[in-house]
Formats: C-alpha cells, structure tokens, sequence
C-alpha cells in the first residue's frame, strides 16, 4: 500500500511539475566532475550550485573563501557543486586549478552550457539552492549570507565576511591587506605569483610586428621614475565573460598616448586563437602599445595572472612596484 501510494505521488509530480523544474532536477542528476568521476548527489542534503571562473578565482575575486567560511550548520545540510563554463579553459588547466584550490570540489565542467541554460545562469559567482527538486535561493554571496543568517537565525555579522581573497586585484598600487584568508588560498596564491616588492620574472619576444621587446632592455632604458607597464589582454573581446572590454581598451589607448615617458608592452593571451587573430584585434581596437603574443601563455603564468586586462608596473631596479585589474 505503502509503495503504491509512493508510486502515485512520484507520477503525480511527474506530470504536474512545469517543465523548467524537471529540466533542473534532469540537470544535476548525472553529473561527473571535470575528470570523469561520477558526483553522488546526497538527497538528504541541500543541493548548494555555485557558478564560478576559474580566472576569477586565481584573481581573488571568487567565492571560496566566502564558502568555506559560511556557518557550519548550513555547511553540514548542504552539498555544494562548484561549476565551471566550458569556455577560455582546458581540462590540464582544470586539474592545476585543482591542485591550488583542493577545497573546490567536487569541479564539474559545464559542457555546451548546458546547466547555466537550463538554470539561466550567465554570471559568476553565482550561487543556487535546490532541495526536494525546488529552488530555495538564487544570488549572490552576499544574499546567500542573508538567506542563511535568516533560514538559522543568526545575526548577520556572523555569517557575512569579506567575499573576495583580497584587496590586490582592487588596490592598484598593490598593497596587502587583511582580509581573512584561508590558509590553502593565501599559499596557492602566493605559489603561482610574484607580488608587489618582488622581482620581475623577465623575458624576451617579437612583438606582432616583427620588432624584438626584453623586459630587461624595456627597464634599463628607464630614466628616474619612470615604470615599465605590462598590460595583459585577452582577445575574446566583446564576449559576455569579458562585460566593458571595450571601454577598458579604449581606457588603454588614452593612458599610453597621454604617458609616453612610460614603457608600455602588451601581453596578449594566446588561448584559442592565433597570432593572425590577435593582429586583427590589435587592428580593430586600434592598440598604441607594442604587443607580445605569449605563445603557451608563458608570461601569464610567469606572473600568474588569470584576468584581463590587468597591469604590473616595474621600477628601474626590476622590482614590481605595483599589479592589479585597474588601468592607470
């Protein structure tokens, strides 16, 4: 009797609920993360979905910390999914991701979209409730602090801290700050890159016109004050994952033609694309400044940086004076 009504409910819901929710429910039923293993949903517990860059993340302007630091009671009744669009990354990227930020599991890579279509999701970070089949949160880290602070009662200094990993990517002048961090992050980070006050990884390329650029040569004709500015740039531009490129390109023009005392050198990321694809973008946006294509994206990851634009500035000595995502 017991399984018959069982079996009325469950035909019952099947043709009741509205497509969109069986779509969701169809969408984390069978998951594998990045590597192929099988992700077991736990029923029991809320299903916490969090839409992330892995860009963003190396940037520090991810939610891992904020996750890691949400109250233990939500912790204990929720699953959380960390997803990745399959956009801009490859699946070796994926794993060293992984070995950085070894809290960020289970990793599932989003193939063609298909969850952010089915959720409607084109933002990140991005978090989702889901239990018994049903959304009970959409938004931010932020409203998800709420969300939780009012679900448990809890007073809302509790639950909210600070959502990024730190202030570089904000600071243009690259100053640490002390925001918390968890311990496995701030190593990571500091792992992958070269801060403000250490030495200038160097190197030697042609630019897209021919012509040979050295960050050695760049520094040593450097008179007083004067800095070498690497710019690092993404060619997928316009695309949704890059909002403002163009203004920030524009931006980029204006400050090398109003500073020529200044060395400017332009990186440019080498990911899906060409050297014949990334002079035409040069053409179209109208580029001032010499540009590098950074084959295997070598000075990227030399000085670990995983978003664009973004600017380092060195000094005479080789030194980084400053590294952030604002243009100056």
């Amino acid at each position: 009797m017991k399984i018959k009504s069982t079996l009325i409910l469950l035909i019952s819901f099947i043709f009741s609920a509205p497509a969109y929710v069986l779509a969701e429910v169809n969408a984390i039923g069978n998951l594998n993360t990045f590597s192929g293993q099988v992700v077991s949903i736990d029923k029991e517990k809320m299903t916490h979905l969090i839409f992330m860059d892995i860009w963003s993340s190396y940037g520090g302007l991810g939610d891992e910390t904020a996750v890691a630091s949400l109250p233990n009671v939500f912790l204990a009744q929720s699953q959380q999914l960390w997803l990745q669009p399959e956009i801009n990354v490859t699946l070796a990227q994926l794993a060293e991701f992984e070995q950085a930020y070894p809290q960020v599991t289970p990793l599932i890579l989003d193939r063609g979209f298909n969850i952010m279509r089915t959720f409607n999701v084109w933002q990140s970070p991005y978090h989702l409730i889901i239990k018994g089949g049903k959304r009970e949160f959409a938004g931010s880290i932020n409203e998800l602090q709420v969300y939780i602070a009012k679900k448990y009662s809890l007073p809302i200094a509790e639950v909210a801290i600070p959502t990024t990993l730190g202030q570089e990517l904000e600071d243009p002048v690259g100053v640490n700050t002390n925001n918390v961090l968890s311990a496995n992050i701030s190593k990571a980070n500091k792992s992958i890159k070269p801060l403000a006050g250490d030495k200038a990884p160097t190197f030697s390329s042609k630019t897209l016109n021919g012509k040979h650029k050295s960050l050695g040569t760049a520094v040593d004709d450097l008179k007083n004050n004067q800095l070498v500015s690497l710019i690092f740039i993404d060619t997928l531009c316009p695309m949704p994952q890059f909002p403002g490129c163009e203004k920030k390109l524009a931006q980029l023009n204006k400050l090398v033609t109003s500073s020529p005392n200044r060395q400017w050198i332009g990186v440019v990321n080498s990911y899906y694309v060409n050297e014949e694809y990334a002079l035409d973008f040069a053409h179209k946006f109208e580029l001032k400044l010499p540009l590098i294509f950074d084959k295997d994206n070598k000075i990227f990851k030399a000085y670990g940086v995983y978003a664009t634009p973004y600017q380092v500035d060195i000094n005479r000595a080789g030194m980084i004076e400053a590294r952030g995502n604002q243009l100056h």
